[in-house]
Order: C-alpha cells, then structure tokens, then sequence
C-alpha cells in the first residue's frame, strides 16, 4: 500500500490551494513546496502519514 504526506494545503503569501510539492528524503522525509501562483518556496516536514482516497483499496474486513 502506498501511503501520501498531509502537507499544508494553502500559500501563506497568497492564498492559492493548488500547491506543488516535491518529496526528498535526505535524513528523513522533507516536502519541497511551491506555489504556481506567486512563485513563493518553502520547506516543511510532514506532519502525518495518510493514506490517499484515490488509491482503490478496497476496506478490510475482519475473518469471522
């Protein structure tokens, strides 16, 4: 199963919710983020691992 990064949803300059990110491991895992927008660049560490809602699991479902 492959898991995504819950990363901050919005620019903290503009506002713009479509933000670009780029995952880098180095010493741990680090989102490299981008607005199209306004061209504003940060850093951040991911704050929780979850799971997407496109993926197509199907819900387990416990033995009886």
């Amino acid at each position: 199963m492959r898991s995504a990064l819950r990363t901050m949803t919005r620019c903290l300059v503009c506002g713009f919710t479509e933000i670009r990110t780029d995952e880098v491991v180095d010493r741990g895992v680090v989102l490299l983020a981008e607005c199209p927008r306004c061209d504003h660049r940060w850093t951040e560490r991911p704050t929780a691992w979850v799971a997407p809602a496109s993926a197509g699991f199907a819900e387990e479902t416990p033995a009886a």
